[in-house]
């Protein structure tokens, strides 16, 4: 059954999905056509027996919205959550994965709010 492709993101996928070489697929939510890109490719994934793993090595904003988009296809899969020293995931938004699982927050929108204050150390010059 061909697969429904709906923006040039997803087409790039299909196509290495349909490759059939692939056993897991990587995009990261910020250079693969965000939140709908990413359920796109998700989506393909699924149809063609593909794990799907979101791949985030920024600021903690963006790992929170990868997370959720994760959390929002279900228990099947993995999210790749940087391990190096990150003051902009850390400070701003901390993500302390416990045996493996994320607790996400309840609020709205990404369930975090951004602690800007706890960066003002790391601020150099006038604005």
């Amino acid at each position: 059954m061909p697969r429904e492709r709906t923006c040039a993101v997803s087409t790039s996928f299909g196509a290495a999905l349909d490759s059939g070489h692939l056993a897991f697929v990587q995009p990261d939510v910020a250079k693969w056509g965000g939140l709908s890109g990413c359920l796109q490719v998700a989506k393909l994934a699924r149809q063609g027996g593909v794990t799907f793993c979101p791949h985030w090595l920024g600021g903690g904003v963006g790992l929170a919205a990868s997370l959720h988009l994760r959390a929002a296809l279900g228990p099947e899969g993995y999210a790749e959550v940087d391990a190096n020293p990150n003051p902009l995931r850390e400070e701003v938004c901390p993500v302390m994965p416990e045996e493996g699982w994320v607790t996400l927050g309840e609020g709205p929108g990404l369930g975090v709010e951004p602690d800007l204050g706890r960066l003002e150390r790391f601020r150099v010059g006038d604005r």
